[in-house]
């Protein structure tokens, strides 16, 4: 709430030493003429000045009421509380202080002008706790004019981490829009996931414009947790990209993954045997769709990728050791920087797919081999 917001960041500078319920007296004074008795409900005869102190501190840590709001506003003393500000006995260095703290909810504030930009945030703050929809108003346009700054610094790499569809959970909505003659133009916002941290990079996201208008007016805890999960997964393989980037897969990789695509299911040789590597490698307790996975790629194409790797090896098409020693060193720097077995899985996967420009099920298979022929991954420490 903009009036709560407001007077925690000025309390330090009117009144430091103050207690909380002097503030708000003080402050509520500098704003109106309205008498002290009118601004109270009195409840128990016996203990007023106790209640009246009680209730200037809900004020102070909750909100004032609807109705004392109105009473302000209807009265309202403008000059009274710039001559207040500007009392000769405030320093400078006072109200340098008092512009800096209220510079996030104003624009150009000055040590010459903080008086009447205070008022007029004060004066929007009361408004705002009569008619919650201002409220609402307000916030689009600060997350909106916060979109629109932060798109100018990450807006690119925000849609290529989000592969330019919706970052929130449940919604596949995609981030441009697409003219019948195959231009594109950006269609998105980015919000802060987290309003209490900084908008950095790990803390924002592009969204769809619904997604935005919802989650910037409400959101629950466990919305805004399930949407840290996704940018966690987003900065991992931004991160993982980033590593293969710094070694490159021969060319040649592209015509075992071309291969597959023409394959017939008469000319395949599944193996007799339990793939044994595999059970070595993978932990099946706890990544056991990735072992399975592996596991009926390996039984099924094992042998077809061999034999085509020899024959494009001996026609000199291909080179086999230099891939595998490619294949290995991306497994191994990503295994140096902690990344998981599916995350790796995934990500070598996505780098062939990049390379040879076909389906990523293709691709999954030949990294499936690697795997079974001890490129990927080391085996498990019993």
């Amino acid at each position: 709430m903009l009036f709560k917001e407001v007077i925690h960041a000025i309390r330090p500078h009117l009144m430091k030493d103050a207690d909380v319920p002097g503030f708000m007296r003080n402050l509520i004074q500098m704003l109106c003429d309205i008498p002290e008795d009118e601004w109270y409900t009195k409840r128990d005869p016996s203990s007023e000045e106790s209640y009246k102190d009680g209730s200037l501190r809900k004020f102070y840590t909750n909100k004032l009421s609807k109705k004392l709001a109105e009473k302000i506003l209807s009265r309202l003393t403008r000059d009274n509380f710039l001559e207040s500000i500007y009392d000769s006995n405030r320093s400078d260095v006072v109200l340098d202080g008092l512009a800096e703290d209220i510079t996030p909810f104003a624009n150009g504030v000055t040590k010459n002008n903080v008086g009447e930009k205070l008022f007029d945030l004060l004066k929007r703050g009361l408004e705002e706790l009569i008619d919650p929809a201002l409220e609402n108003t307000r916030h689009q346009q600060e997350a909106q004019h916060k979109s629109n700054q932060l798109k100018g610094h990450y807006g690119s790499g925000l849609l290529d981490d989000c592969n330019n569809t919706c970052s929130m959970p449940g919604c596949s909505h995609h981030l441009q829009k697409l003219a019948d003659d195959g231009r594109s133009t950006p269609d998105y916002e980015i919000i802060i996931i987290n309003e209490k941290k900084s908008p950095s990079f790990s803390n924002i996201c592009a969204v769809c414009h619904d997604c935005f208008e919802k989650y910037i007016l409400k959101h629950t805890a466990s919305e805004r947790k399930e949407l840290e999960a996704v940018k966690k997964l987003q900065t991992d393989a931004r991160n993982a990209r980033s590593t293969i980037s710094e070694v490159h897969i021969d060319k040649g990789i592209k015509m075992v993954v071309e291969s597959l695509i023409n394959l017939k299911p008469s000319t395949l040789t599944s193996l007799n045997y339990e793939p044994t590597f595999i059970a070595n490698k993978i932990d099946e307790n706890e990544n056991f769709l990735l072992a399975e996975t592996v596991k009926n790629y390996v039984t099924k194409y094992y042998f077809y990728i061999n034999q085509i790797m020899q024959n494009l090896s001996r026609q000199k098409q291909y080179s086999d050791e230099l891939v595998r020693v490619e294949i290995k060193t991306i497994c191994q720097r990503l295994e140096d920087k902690g990344f998981s077995q599916v995350e790796i899985y995934e990500s070598i996967s996505k780098q062939i797919h990049r390379i040879t420009k076909q389906n990523i099920i293709y691709c999954n298979i030949v990294v499936c081999y690697f795997i079974q022929s001890c490129e990927v991954f080391h085996d498990i420490t019993k």
